[in-house]
């Protein structure tokens, strides 16, 4: 074998091992914790305010994605330009035409510091002038497993495995929203979805690039839908007496308790009744479980 021919053959079985050795499982997680951002110091949630939350409407909300615990990611590097607020105005879509929000403001995550805590969150709804503040926390993972048949391929400009990986993302999406003024816990929102697919081993950080975009599209649409059966519970609680402490009053300063809902986006029928009580019935099933 000449010398120009061992070359050639060392370099393409080089270039094998090394396509091989890429083609392995892999698994990248992306998160963003609201307990790291609200309590970087704590393991749990503290005690709440015992003096609860007295929320006047109509309301100024403010939205945002709360930034990476102690690592140096932030949300925004996992979107493409303009995506974040793309995605909040799903969230603001859910809010949009309620009687009892006066306003919504978006607010870049820029504004939030990694462990920034309450004191952050109150800058920040200071800046805006917002009375309530949702936050809004990401966990993303995309794993990518080599199929058995896949098999590498020596091209003039490098490897490529066909005919593809398994490509597996999975988005959870969710909102906690708060009263600045007591820091009491409202109620929350969460929204999923898993992307599956399958590429070329050359084009698998592009495939997973668009799967984790769809994938925070569709876990926020997930989430605005639930959003709404939240707020119907939460509404049910508060008018029940269930959410002693949290206190709902008008321009007027009635109650929602005294008004049975009224004040809170219309009157509270049977339906929206029936509806919060199979709500809250789910919710203590789960807990039991």
């Amino acid at each position: 074998m000449s010398r120009l021919h061992c070359s050639a053959f060392l370099g393409a079985a080089l270039a094998l091992i090394s396509a091989l050795g890429c083609n392995t499982p892999q698994t990248t997680t992306r998160r963003s914790s609201l307990m790291d951002y609200l309590y970087p110091k704590q393991q749990s949630a503290p005690v709440p305010n015992p003096a609860g939350a007295r929320l006047k409407l109509p309301l100024k909300l403010g939205i945002a994605f709360v930034p990476g615990g102690s690592s140096a990611w932030r949300v925004q590097g996992l979107m493409a330009p303009g995506q974040e607020k793309q995605l909040l105005d799903v969230v603001k879509q859910s809010f949009r035409d309620k009687p009892w929000v006066a306003d919504i403001k978006l607010v870049p995550s820029t504004y939030l510091r990694s462990g920034g805590g309450f004191e952050n969150m109150d800058q920040v709804a200071r800046m805006y002038g917002v009375d309530v503040m949702a936050l809004v926390s990401v966990d993303q993972i995309q794993y990518t497993d080599p199929r058995w048949y896949s098999f590498t391929y020596l091209s003039i400009v490098g490897a490529y495995v066909l005919p593809g990986d398994a490509n597996d993302t999975r988005t959870l999406i969710d909102a906690a929203v708060y009263d600045v003024t007591s820091h009491t816990f409202l109620l929350r929102a969460p929204g999923q979805s898993q992307t599956k697919g399958s590429s070329t081993w050359a084009h698998r950080e592009v495939q997973l690039r668009e799967h984790s975009a769809k994938g925070l599209q569709a876990a926020m649409t997930d989430l605005a839908k639930n959003l709404d059966a939240e707020v119907a519970s939460f509404k049910a609680e508060i008018a029940s007496g269930e959410r002693k402490d949290v206190d709902v009053v008008d321009r007027q300063g009635v109650s929602l308790r005294q008004s049975g809902g009224q004040n809170f986006g219309g009157s509270f029928s049977w339906i929206e009744a029936l509806g919060a009580l199979l709500l809250l019935g789910a919710a203590l099933k789960l807990r039991r479980v």
